[in-house]
């Protein structure tokens, strides 16, 4: 393919969103990025997809001719032939199942994963001891689930009880890390290492008085200084846990410690952690800024991405924080999504290959019922009823548009989708 001339004069050029193709550098756009589903302020054109979702937002993009690339213009079926389906062999690339044929399962590996964490804490609480193997068994079984299919477990860490916040939250640092882990070709073995981690991250917080941890606003100085020893309390509760091992108790104590030295409680640099603590410090920083907390409202996870990447290099490993995005993906499974013909839908399952167009399940308009499921797969449903394009135009905040996703799953909100199958 040839440029065209006038791109080929300039360093950068104002170009209508009209004339984009594949290969070309996108600098800047017509409108704010924040008012974009374009996580990163510049990228690569690499798709026919990508094109039509810039000249959905855009009349005019300016395009950087240093930064061309080639692309690959074979056909898709063509591609997917040269990477059939396969089950898990311990490598992060497989191609899982469906995500409505793992849901069963996952819900309830996930609701009895949520009862055990419930009981160690209560456990804690009363002086008892952690039943390790039990925790063990638990996150073992999550494991086999996400080698299954992570999209399924992620989905479900996604639809939370606020007063339930710490264990749910325990599972969920569990759950993102072993699928994190698995994009980065752990073994088995070591995913049920860093799940256990994930598990018993915040185990400290336990040893938190409530009015500090369930405080509506602002900590004094005081108040922080009690909320930050929890790492330490973790550490001491591990270490008079039988079964724990070292890195466990190490990931306790250093998850709030930031790669340029800047955490707590000791001001470890990045040399000085361990590849198990970098990667629970960004899936715990992820879910605790989109969780509905008693002092907190979540946010979004396209805010929560530009806070990791603000941070990356300074605050979180950069690689991981960069592999952590794509592995869940720009519109993760469990996101609320807006789309361009103004109906609301649950993301279901992520799409590496073509990010902004995963597959979604749409919400009834009451954010309540839900009599049947309506899955719309948006790598092949290009065009709404009238003929338009058909896109995902913002991802919203649950509580702002009146949806209840937790009471939605009582009420039913996989059931009728599981009995489509």
């Amino acid at each position: 393919m040839a440029l065209p001339q006038h791109y080929k004069t300039s360093h950068k050029v104002r170009i209508p969103a009209s004339e984009l193709e594949l290969g070309m550098y996108v600098a800047e756009l017509d409108r704010p990025w924040e008012e974009t589903p374009f996580l990163f302020q510049g990228f690569t054109v690499r798709s026919e997809d990508d094109i039509r979702t810039v000249q959905a937002h855009c009349r005019h993009v300016v395009v950087d001719r240093l930064k061309y690339v080639r692309i690959d213009r074979r056909p898709r079926e063509e591609k997917k032939k040269r990477r059939p389906r396969t089950r898990y062999r311990g490598r992060a690339d497989f191609s899982p199942p469906p995500v409505e044929e793992a849901l069963e399962q996952a819900e309830k590996t996930f609701d009895e994963s949520n009862r055990l964490v419930r009981g160690i804490m209560d456990d804690v609480r009363l002086g008892k001891a952690i039943d390790t193997p039990a925790a063990r068994e638990v996150v073992s079984t999550c494991v086999d689930n996400i080698l299954e299919n992570p999209d399924a477990m992620t989905l479900l860490t996604r639809i939370r009880q606020k007063d339930e916040y710490t264990s749910e939250h325990s599972l969920s640092v569990a759950v993102l890390s072993i699928s994190l882990g698995r994009a980065l070709g752990l073994d088995r073995e070591r995913l049920n290492e860093l799940g256990l981690c994930g598990m018993l991250h915040d185990i400290g917080k336990i040893m938190t008085p409530d009015e500090v941890l369930k405080k509506p606003g602002r900590l004094t100085p005081e108040e922080m200084e009690v909320m930050k020893a929890h790492p330490v309390q973790g550490r001491d509760i591990l270490l008079s846990t039988d079964g724990v091992t070292a890195t466990a108790l190490d990931v306790a104590h250093a998850h709030h410690e930031r790669v340029d030295g800047s955490g707590y409680p000791r001001g470890l640099t990045v040399d000085q952690m361990t590849l198990y603590t970098r990667i629970v410090a960004v899936t715990d920083t992820f879910d605790a800024i989109t969780s509905d907390r008693v002092y907190d409202t979540g946010r979004t996870n396209i805010e929560a991405f530009k806070i990791l990447t603000q941070g990356s290099g300074r605050q979180w490993d950069g690689n991981l924080v960069t592999r952590f995005i794509r592995t869940i993906g720009i519109y993760p499974p469990g996101a609320l999504v807006e789309l361009s013909d103004g109906r609301l839908a649950l993301v279901l399952e992520s799409n590496p290959r073509y990010q902004l167009r995963p597959k979604v399940l749409l919400i009834p308009a009451d954010g309540r019922s839900m009599d049947r499921a309506t899955v719309l797969d948006l790598e092949t449903t290009l065009q709404d009823a009238q003929g338009e394009p058909l896109t995902i135009v913002r991802v919203l905040r649950p509580r702002d548009v009146g949806v209840d996703l937790h009471a939605l799953r009582q009420n039913g909100l996989f059931r009728s989708l599981l009995e489509d199958l």
